[in-house]
């Protein structure tokens, strides 16, 4: 499975964003990058301009001058996220094969696999959740980020049925949205713990579950 996040982001904890920001000027993608980590960690609402000036090198001066404000910055990282997230994270894994896509769960609960960052869940999800779908803007990143998810598991799972693995009257639509759902579930339950191997029982599950819908013929 590819990382959870961006190849910049792969291994990177926020403390070396911390330090990549103080040491030099920091140009604009590395300061989405280290903003999108802050935000990740800490959530909009909690997050105020002194502690991203200090934390991302980003002054307040360049904050409202360059990217015109704590909430634009912040719908820019869930830009960038959203960007990195379907071109290196979304479910890829339209291979035909079920254990494909119990591994994309497995592997989220492997603390080995993703960068530190992960461990708080998925930007996205948290964000919704934050919002409480109050805000516009966030509505339609969120509303891009579940048709990325939904469709990736969808293509997944028509690949196994024209493939024969599932039986002939698998509905596809209807696991799609319980990968969906269980893809949730299992960001919640690492971010609330703060710790992705939290998720290892539940990912395990998830894989099983996926695998009894093998067609035994």
């Amino acid at each position: 499975m590819d990382s959870y996040i961006s190849i910049r982001l792969d291994r990177l904890s926020i403390k070396k964003f911390i330090n990549m920001s103080r040491s030099k000027k920091v140009d604009t993608k590395t300061a989405i990058e280290s903003a999108m980590a802050l935000f990740w960690k800490q959530g909009y609402n909690n997050l105020g301009t002194r502690q991203i000036e200090e934390e991302t090198g980003i002054t307040r001066f360049t904050l409202q001058t360059s990217y015109g404000g704590k909430k634009p910055l912040f719908l820019m990282s869930l830009d960038a996220y959203l960007d990195t997230f379907e071109l290196y994270a979304a479910p890829n894994m339209a291979d035909g094969n079920l254990d494909t896509i119990a591994d994309w769960f497995n592997d989220r609960a492997k603390p080995k696999m993703f960068a530190e960052v992960t461990c708080y869940g998925c930007l996205l999800l948290n964000s919704t959740v934050e919002f409480a779908a109050q805000d516009v803007d966030v509505n339609l990143r969120a509303d891009r980020f579940f048709k990325i998810v939904r469709s990736g598991f969808h293509a997944a799972l028509s690949a196994v049925k024209q493939k024969g693995g599932v039986s002939s009257d698998f509905e596809v639509a209807e696991m799609a949205e319980v990968l969906l759902s269980a893809a949730i579930g299992l960001n919640i339950m690492i971010r609330s713990a703060g710790v992705n191997a939290a998720g290892k029982d539940m990912a395990q599950s998830i894989g099983k579950m996926i695998m009894n819908w093998q067609n035994d013929k």
